[in-house]
């Protein structure tokens, strides 16, 4: 047997149930008004005079029943939960994003929720992402993607404590013991919208007597909720002014406006109150147009958008056209709003006949909600040898929830963060915010990590682990230069400095570096990189014979190449001399007046064994003989084509007499 209660602002209602095969057989219910405003928009203002009510209808219950009632499930009203964003951003390692980055990035938006929202005594219950985004495109999962800049959105559920509190206090003055916690709009939610449903973009409004309840649901679960503190009492309350009216035959005049005959009733000075349906019509529609219009907000605020449809329940929505200015304020069809009672709900049958109407919809979904135990706000978990009830709010509830609601010091459990660096890449500083603690986590004794889902009872472990130290080498921050060659891809890493000292593309990157890159490579790096294959070798040393100058799409030779270059390349016939000059023999080093020329040495050439010259062509695969001679200061004028007469000539500080032979670095000076 299921004994649900709906401790609501105007009455309270109980359920007694049982289970059938599908759903729930609502076998009796009873539904009592406080006997004086002890709730206020929600809210447990006096909580024995709450008991008392919740005491008269147990003792009716059980009276007809014949049972004895001593567990009970029951929901907060959802106008105490709220919803609060949180966002995070972090630049993306040159390697695809793995489980660790996503989780660091995930708990940033988590306590960025939990600043924003500045209530120390309100608890994190829960979240879900929203949204990921990779330089600003959206995508399903973070895990193996490449970028430049990652992104994630969460929503987090808050409660505060009090709330709870209070409500237990009532169960326990009652006698009773807590079987099942949920919402209210989660319960109504379960039984008018149910699970396979909640793909579609569905609001469902409660409009109960002194709050309306919001929940929205979207791509299979439930994203947002929201709450006005205006609902039926608002209507009631503008009966009582107009015709001086006391709360209780106010109410009796609302609830005829919809259900039948008006009754008489008498203002509070004893004269006979005379009306129409239409005189209150018009008394009572600009208050749901109030209403309405504060629901419609929420609703687009929460949503960015109209939803597909909207279900209504509860007892303060049965106003004639509540539903109707809902759907104009939200631009819908009015077949898309639709007030919703338990009389067609296939899963929930009343043998009772007598339960009529959308306010008996909170509390036979807390039935069927505990029946198959959905959206059960609390999980009792143990972390580390301490029990923690976790709230249950969305049934995917993970590790690092549970140690959030235990208030575990999180340094404490799972270790401190690595240190972070700061760098500086062409002039950009970059701040790398150090690794997240790694700890090992163990759930009934198999392995887990701080993402893997806990379920009723579960004994969690935690040991601490310190974050990794953050290791980043140079080809993680520098991208190579893509080009396209004769319609291939190829790559091709820049010159890379770390303090103005070249380094290689795995040297490691430490705090305070300045690493500076050039965007553009040299043609001659497009060729070492295609490494084509033809080799020539030059007394006994090989060397790449690279016989192709590379031009764009236009045939026009380039001198730098950047990223997104179309190239190709096209055949040249280069001679010894050019093949020599590039690889630097036959040619003699030296400053003339602080100039640095290079002198070619007298040479014999050899090309696979027969006598040549420097002017000779030279191909894939051939062998090369060079003998070198010597060279004099004088023979140096002769290639410069100057003549030294008349000049004092100095070869390293001394005066020269112009046949003394030369080597590599000499330096001459020529004075008048």
């Amino acid at each position: 047997m299921i004994f649900a209660l709906d401790v609501g602002t105007r009455t309270v209602i109980g359920v007694i149930a049982q289970e059938t095969e599908n759903g729930i057989q609502v076998l009796d219910f009873e539904m009592v008004e406080h006997e004086e405003r002890a709730m206020l928009d929600g809210q447990i203002n006096d909580v024995p005079k709450v008991a008392h009510a919740v005491m008269r209808v147990k003792e009716a219950l059980e009276k007809r029943t014949k049972a004895k009632i001593e567990k009970v499930s029951t929901a907060v009203a959802g106008r105490f939960l709220k919803t609060v964003e949180g966002d995070a951003m972090e630049k993306i390692p040159a390697s695809k994003i793995d489980e660790s980055f996503v989780r660091a990035l995930e708990f940033r938006a988590l306590s960025d929720a939990v600043e924003k929202n500045g209530q120390s005594k309100d608890y994190c219950v829960g979240y879900s992402i929203l949204e990921f985004t990779v330089d600003g495109e959206r995508v399903r999962n973070l895990v193996g993607q490449f970028g430049e800049k990652a992104t994630v959105s969460v929503i987090a559920a808050f409660l505060p404590q009090r709330m709870v509190e209070a409500l237990f206090s009532v169960i326990k003055e009652t006698g009773l013991s807590l079987e099942y916690l949920t919402l209210e709009p989660m319960a109504a939610m379960n039984l008018v919208v149910p699970q396979d449903l909640r793909r579609l973009n569905v609001v469902l409004v409660d409009v109960g007597a002194g709050t309306s309840d919001i929940a929205i649901s979207r791509d299979g679960t439930i994203v947002a909720y929201g709450m006005i503190p205006m609902a039926g009492d608002e209507i009631t309350e503008k009966l009582c002014d107009t015709y001086l009216l006391s709360f209780q035959d106010g109410e009796r005049l609302k609830r005829a406006i919809r259900e039948g005959e008006l009754p008489k009733v008498e203002n509070i000075l004893g004269a006979p109150v005379e009306t129409t349906r239409e005189e209150l019509m018009n008394i009572v529609t600009p208050v749901s147009d109030s209403i309405t219009d504060e629901i419609a907000k929420i609703i687009l605020d929460l949503n960015g958008k109209s939803p597909a449809a909207v279900v209504v329940v509860g007892g303060g929505a049965k106003v004639p056209g509540f539903t109707e200015l809902i759907a104009k304020k939200l631009s819908l069809p009015n077949n898309r709003v639709a007030l919703r009672g338990v009389e067609n709900i296939v899963y929930a049958q009343d043998i009772t006949g007598k339960m009529k109407g959308s306010e008996f919809v909170t509390p036979v979904g807390i039935a069927h909600s505990a029946r198959f135990n959905m959206s059960k706000i609390f999980k009792q978990v143990t972390v580390n040898s301490h029990t923690i009830q976790l709230m249950n709010l969305t049934g995917h509830e993970d590790v690092l929830q549970a140690l959030m609601q235990g208030n575990f010091d999180v340094k404490e459990i799972l270790g401190s963060p690595s240190a972070g660096m700061t760098y500086e890449l062409n002039g950009e500083v970059v701040v790398v915010a150090g690794n997240m603690p790694d700890p090992h986590v163990r759930i009934n004794g198999k392995r887990a990590t701080l993402q893997s889902r806990v379920n009723d009872g579960d004994v969690i472990e935690i040991e601490p682990s310190n974050g990794k130290p953050i290791l980043i080498r140079v080809k993680d921050v520098v991208k190579p230069v893509k080009v396209f060659v004769n319609e291939e891809p190829v790559e091709i890493f820049p010159e890379v400095k770390i303090n103005s000292k070249e380094v290689s593309t795995e040297e490691i990157i430490r705090d305070g570096d300045v690493v500076e890159f050039q965007e553009h490579v040299a043609p001659e790096d497009v060729l070492k990189a295609l490494d084509l294959g033809c080799r020539i070798t030059v007394n006994g040393v090989n060397y790449s014979l690279d016989n192709f100058t590379v031009v764009d799409e236009n045939e026009h030779i380039v001198k730098t190449v950047g990223s997104g270059y179309v190239l190709k390349l096209k055949p040249i016939n280069l001679t010894i001399k050019q093949v020599l000059n590039r690889i630097n023999v036959g040619l003699l080093s030296i400053s003339v007046n602080s100039k640095e020329i290079k002198v070619p040495l007298p040479m014999k050439v050899e090309i696979n064994g027969r006598e040549s010259n420097l002017d000779a062509l030279v191909y894939c695969g051939d062998d090369v003989k060079i003998s070198v001679g010597k060279i004099r200061v004088l023979d140096v004028f002769e290639f410069l084509k100057f003549t030294p007469d008349g000049f004092k000539i100095l070869l390293n500080g001394s005066v020269s007499d112009l046949r003394e032979e030369l080597k590599n670095g000499d330096k001459i000076e020529v004075i008048l």
